[in-house]
């Protein structure tokens, strides 16, 4: 049975950790993107012989698109030079950041949201870990359940605010020749059902808790 269950807790573990690399990849590559862009920027008034850079300064903004006819757009193929019926669904874009406004400052909310993850993660270690022990009806484990529920929703609440603000920023700005923008594109469903079900789970673990200690007094 422990076999299993760590099998299971492994191939939990190496699916979320898989989950997380496009949002670290992304932030990563625009904070290396946004650095190069500054040190060429330097290098070039450095040539010019001035401290003034003149370039302005870029902000991402994802554009989450449903496209109002399938062949929205078109594609050239590499392979054999010919155009293909296309449509963008998600796009990243640098805009002004004067433009962007506030929104841009709002960007560590979705740093804020990966670090409550992590946070349910290392929780969900204690809980495998107890369990493991054969520690399992117990109160620690129902604090423990209730920590992962809160973590997830809390990241929940973060990262849709960040969506929202994002899609807030873009609808302001951009409007694209057949194309409207879409606002569930980002909503991450799966954390808050997580989180409830990590909620729902520590409630039952309670009950029963209750339940057995009622039982020993009455004994």
């Amino acid at each position: 049975m422990k076999k299993q269950l760590n099998l299971i807790c492994i191939l939990i573990f190496f699916f979320v950790g898989l989950s997380l690399v496009p949002s670290i990849y992304s932030m990563g590559n625009g904070f290396v993107d946004g650095f190069k862009e500054k040190m060429s920027q330097a290098e070039e008034a450095h040539g010019q012989g001035t401290t003034h850079i003149n370039a302005e300064i870029l902000s991402p903004l994802a554009l989450n698109l449903w496209p109002k006819s399938l062949t929205s757009d078109k594609l050239l193929n590499q392979k054999d030079q010919e155009w293909y019926p296309a449509s963008h669904i998600k796009t990243l874009v640098w805009a002004k950041s004067k433009d962007v406004g506030i929104a841009r400052y709002v960007s560590f909310l979705a740093l804020i949201g990966l670090f409550f993850i992590i946070k349910a993660i290392i929780q969900f270690y204690k809980l495998i870990n107890a369990i493991n022990h054969e520690v399992i009806f117990d109160w620690m484990n129902v604090r423990r359940l209730n920590r992962i529920g809160r973590n997830l929703l809390i990241s929940f609440v973060m990262t849709q605010t960040y969506m929202l603000m994002n899609y807030w920023t873009v609808t302001r700005l951009f409007e694209l020749e057949g194309y409207e923008h879409n606002l569930w594109c980002d909503f991450q469903s799966m954390t808050l059902i997580m989180g409830l079900i990590a909620l729902l789970v520590g409630r039952i673990f309670a009950i029963g808790l209750q339940m057995k200690e009622e039982q020993e007094l009455t004994i």
